[in-house]
């Protein structure tokens, strides 16, 4: 199928063709790397154009537009390009031995692709050596395809392109007086590009400085590791500044210190590890290609950083100090960022979610490890009780069953499941009386997942409304409380197990989200385990703030920005990716908000696009929002600092992120009145966000959020106090 070509979408998987040879999508380092690429122009225009050929192809067969837009398939074309235009005399004859070399280097590419893919591994520049080496071996019977003798007179080339004046630059730059190890460097930055002089270094180096402060540092990092390994071992140091082959250091120090790994101390350290075996493997495959003149190229670096991502997802224990990247953000800081804030934030979306099985307040009579029954193998487990102001379970004397406020309250299915194992028909005990040899009573196990099962004990005989093998829903009522099995007074048993028997061993396992009451002030626990004492509640849904944070994809929010004086209209849409995440899109600013909402949370995942618009703004308010309404709740979270910061500040922690984090950005949100407790028509928000350096607070961001039966109404933003901005519902 014919895929439809946008120009805007065209030239943009040009420039990032460029940028990913780097791992990059930065325009502008994509556009350093365009101009450094036309040093030698017919090098420059067969990159161009097999770049061109490659993606034309990509789009006219269907390939997928995304992976074309990204560069995905250009970047290894493009080398192929750049290597063929600099090996051959240009002319006719080039283009069409360029434009044939894109199409082997295409199909190469798609064909690993999809046998790496299965494995999770990326193909990384396979596809130019192969395309390359075909080409070279090739030429060695082209008899019309003279090999290129630019490069041989090159005062003579620049002088007929820009005269003395060039020259003179050229020079210059190459007897700069640098250390010869950083000359060889620079060398080596330009050889990934087939520029063996020292400016196109410069730049390229330049370039990745602004693109990541952290790529910049490995590739110092990783070439010095390896330099000096050369003069440890003794080897030949001036191959790397002859034979151009240091940028397999440089590639391999960024793509495994940063990009396929997350940034860290650690991966740092397998940087210092893993350079002296690239140096191993790039001096020995040396010695057995240049007899059939055929250049290593970046085959070292492609060894090693596919072995280690293999060898890292063989691990039977994945390490939280060495991480894959998962949700690539093509750069080392967005990758550092965002997976530090998601691991803050939702490291337990790893637990299945299981709420409390109970409407209303209870109280937690006895929890983990208790005095009582919760101990040895079956000691994760939790006893609940409704108890008055006065801190009694029962009214009266508590003499009777039905004094006691939790009996036959209604028990609900703390999660979808499958019914597994009922047990009925025990009596209740008289109040002090006890049955040991029906221990557990009255039961229900359910099946939410495969070794995830939750159990319901000391329910009420014949109260149960479900039978084995019964598909139930989350909140679904199942049964309710009753005195049955070993229970001196009526109470109800909650415990999770990974075996689906009535009285299974516990599971040491947190309950998603609830509310914990003390002293009337609320406070929102998330994952967390229930301990003794504890005043707790599922969440009750308000369904002012449901609806307010329920966005579902090809809805429309539009709001009127006054700012100044002037009035702005804008107009975000709901959507879903391809991997079915949702975000909201503001179309004027080409700006992202990710969110989550599981129904009792909503949350904001990630920010993509200008950080000056109102969507960004809304993005900040209601960065994380409960459901449900309580009075002066308020809640916490952290936002990513790249979101919050910039210029020096967040340039020198970039620096520094892998090992330290001086920078934090700190979200808070505080519930306010309703206008009527009973049946209200608004609520009102207030958040702010919160920015310090070194624990010093350098800046606040507040935010007032008015809430009605059609939603967000009106939301105004200030800044250490002074009004900013005002958007008001359409």
């Amino acid at each position: 199928m014919k895929t439809s070509i946008k120009k805007g979408d065209f030239i943009t998987s040009i420039l990032n063709s460029y940028s990913q040879i780097f791992f990059s999508d930065n325009k502008i380092f994509a556009g350093i790397l365009l101009i450094v690429s036309f040093f030698d122009i017919w090098a420059g225009v067969s990159g161009l154009l097999a770049i061109s050929v490659t993606n034309l192809l990509g789009y006219g067969m269907g390939y997928s537009p995304l992976a074309i837009k990204k560069g995905s398939y250009g970047f290894n074309s493009l080398l192929v390009g750049l290597g063929t235009g600099l090996l051959f005399q240009p002319g006719i004859e080039l283009f069409i031995v360029v434009f044939f070399a894109s199409i082997i280097t295409f199909f190469i590419g798609i064909a690993l692709e999809g046998v790496f893919t299965k494995y999770g591994l990326p193909v990384l520049s396979i596809p130019f050596l192969f395309g390359m080496w075909i080409i070279t071996l090739a030429s060695l019977d082209f008899g019309t395809l003279g090999l290129s003798e630019r490069g041989i007179y090159k005062a003579n080339e620049l002088f007929l392109i820009g005269g003395k004046n060039l020259v003179d630059v050229y020079d210059w730059w190459n007897e700069i007086e640098l250390f010869y190890s950083l000359k060889v460097y620079f060398l080596s930055l330009g050889a990934i590009f087939f520029q063996f002089n020292i400016l196109a270094g410069i730049l390229i180096s330049i370039g990745l400085l602004f693109y990541s402060r952290i790529a910049f540092t490995l590739s110092l990092l990783g070439f010095y590791t390896a330099y000096y390994f050369y003069h440890f071992i003794g080897a030949d140091i001036t191959e790397l500044s002859y034979n151009y082959i240091g940028f397999n250091f440089i590639l391999t120090s960024i793509a495994l210190g940063g990009f396929y790994i997350i940034p860290s101390k650690y991966s740092y350290l397998w940087v210092v590890l893993l350079l002296p075996v690239v140096v191993l493997i790039t001096i020995s495959a040396s010695k057995i290609f240049v007899p059939y003149n055929i250049t290593i190229y970046s085959l070292p670096f492609n060894i090693v950083v596919l072995m280690f991502l293999y060898s890292l997802k063989l691990r039977v224990t994945k390490s939280e100090k060495l991480t894959e990247v998962l949700v690539q953000q093509n750069s080392p800081e967005r990758n550092l960022y965002f997976f530090k804030n998601a691991n803050e934030r939702f490291k337990e979306l790893k637990y299945f979610p299981v709420s409390l099985p109970f409407y209303g307040e209870w109280t937690v009579s006895q929890g983990h490890d208790g005095e009582y029954t919760h101990q040895g193998n079956w000691g994760h487990a939790w006893d609940f009780v409704i108890e008055d102001e006065n801190k009694k379970q029962f009214k009266g004397n508590g003499d009777i069953v039905t004094d006691y406020y939790c009996y036959e309250k209604k028990v609900l299915a703390p999660a979808d499941g499958l019914i597994q194992e009922i047990a009925d028909g025990i009596e209740d005990n008289v109040v002090g009386d006890v049955n040991t040899n029906q221990n557990w009573g009255n039961s229900i196990v359910i099946k939410h997942t495969e070794h995830l099962y939750s159990q319901l004990s000391h329910l009420k005989p014949g109260s149960l409304k479900v039978g084995k093998g019964d598909f139930v829903k989350k909140g679904q009522v199942l049964a309710v409380v009753g005195n049955s099995g070993r229970s001196p007074y009526p109470h109800l048993h909650f415990q999770l197990q990974a075996t689906p028997y009535v009285g299974s061993e516990t599971l040491d396992y947190p309950l998603s989200h609830y509310i914990l009451k003390s002293n009337n002030d609320f406070t929102l626990r998330s994952f967390k385990k229930p301990e003794k004492g504890d005043v707790i509640s599922n969440i009750v849904v308000n369904q002012l703030l449901k609806n307010a944070l329920h966005f579902i994809p090809g809805q429309k929010l539009s709001f009127k920005h006054e700012i100044k004086g002037e009035t702005v209209e804008l107009n975000w849409i709901v959507k879903t990716d391809i991997y079915n995440n949702s975000y909201i899109h503001c179309a004027e600013s080409n700006s992202f908000a990710y969110f989550y909402n599981d129904g009792n949370i909503h949350y904001f995942k990630n920010f993509i696009g200008d950080k000056n618009s109102q969507l960004f703004n809304f993005y900040l308010a209601i960065f994380k929002v409960q459901n449900g309404y309580y009075k002066d709740l308020k809640i916490h979270d952290n936002i990513p600092v790249n979101h919050t910061f910039k210029g020096l500040p967040l340039f020198w922690q970039d620096f520094l992120a892998p090992f330290y984090f001086f920078l934090s950005s700190k979200f808070q949100v505080q519930y306010g009145e309703p206008d009527d407790e009973l049946s209200p028509t608004s609520i009102q928000l207030r958040s702010k966000v919160e920015n310090y350096s070194f624990k010093k607070r350098l800046k606040t961001m507040g935010f007032s959020i008015d809430i009605d039966k059609k939603g967000i109404r009106k939301l105004s933003f200030t800044e250490n106090g002074k009004f900013k901005a005002e958007c008001t519902r359409n």
